[in-house]
């Protein structure tokens, strides 16, 4: 018997104003016609505005709208029955959600992964839109509420880039690049015109250790100092005392005879995700929107330390 095809799920998340709706109109006008799309859209507002701009341009595409506020917060519970119910119905070839500028989409992204093992549903790199026009280093990097939309963000867009300098544009770019953990792609734009390739884009899920590309560049050509790292399946859950606690003992003693000069990641724990950080002799961490996946990368000095000795020391069991 053949196998039914998934359908591909897409979360547009940004904040309030910044052209997400342009951008799934634009999307749907453009491939509307060819493929069986369904859109759910939680507006800010008990009316409905836009889901209804939606509707009203897009007569062919099946429209569910979640009014009035937080989809994280008032329609958390029912998002899995609302979206298998519109899969199933309708048949579709993707889905496209878009929560309201208010949303936390790392809580959507933990409904859809949970979905994802239930059903037909296959979550693809999730788009988060910022304002190149507003574009802020500081706010960006220090208001939780903006924290939490590019931590999430698998897939980077700045619009509004025509109410933006080129010297702005540049810069908002570069701060994308220098992201930890990378994003797939940084796109600037214009009117909501994404490329359509976005929508296209996959992520490979790791099931074994992978080398963090990138990660010799940044110890300084020093011959003593070493860089690990690895990138683990976002299924996988750690323990976040044994965590918190391999990490301190870990600052205060190094690993066999070897100096850890920097370590940060990020990891799904039994209590969220947690970004983590081994900085000036001090363990800190803190919740994280990120979703990908579990990654970390290190620097040691003298000797090297390698993937699977530095994830046997963080998982070792307690006393």
């Amino acid at each position: 018997m053949p196998m039914t095809p998934k359908t591909l799920c897409h979360i547009v998340a940004g904040p309030l104003g910044v052209g997400k709706t342009s951008a799934i109109l634009h999307y749907l006008r453009d491939h509307g016609a060819r493929q069986r799309i369904g859109v759910l859209v939680n507006d800010f507002g008990p009316v409905g505005l836009d889901s209804t701009t939606l509707a009203a341009e897009a007569p062919t595409t099946k429209v569910i709208n979640v009014p009035g506020g937080c989809i994280c917060c008032t329609m958390l519970a029912t998002l899995p029955e609302s979206i298998g119910r519109m899969v199933s119905d309708q048949a579709l070839d993707r889905l496209i959600i878009e929560p309201s500028g208010m949303a936390t989409p790392a809580k959507v992204i933990d409904v859809l992964r949970q979905m994802e093992r239930e059903t037909n549903v296959s979550l693809q790199p999730v788009i988060v839109m910022l304002s190149a026009a507003d574009f802020d280093e500081e706010t960006l990097e220090q208001m939780p509420y903006y924290q939490m939309f590019h931590e999430a963000a698998d897939i980077l867009v700045f619009n509004r880039c025509d109410q933006a300098s080129a010297s702005k544009v540049g810069r908002a770019k570069q701060w994308a690049d220098k992201l930890d953990p990378p994003k797939l792609r940084v796109v600037s734009t214009s009117h909501g015109q994404l490329p359509a390739e976005l929508f296209d884009l996959s992520v490979e899920t790791p099931h074994t250790h992978e080398p963090i590309a990138g990660a010799h560049h940044h110890h300084d050509h020093d011959p003593t100092v070493h860089p690990g790292g690895f990138v683990l399946d976002a299924g996988r859950v750690f323990d976040e005392e044994i965590l918190r606690a391999n990490l301190a003992r870990i600052r205060d003693q190094g690993i066999a005879e070897n100096r850890v000069l920097r370590l940060k990641g990020v990891f799904h724990t039994q209590v969220g995700w947690q970004s983590i950080e081994i900085a000036n002799r001090e363990v800190s961490m803190r919740s994280s929107a990120h979703r990908r996946d579990s990654r970390m990368e290190w620097l040691t000095q003298p000797g090297v330390v390698d993937q699977t000795r530095m994830l046997m020391e963080i998982e070792r069991p307690l006393n």
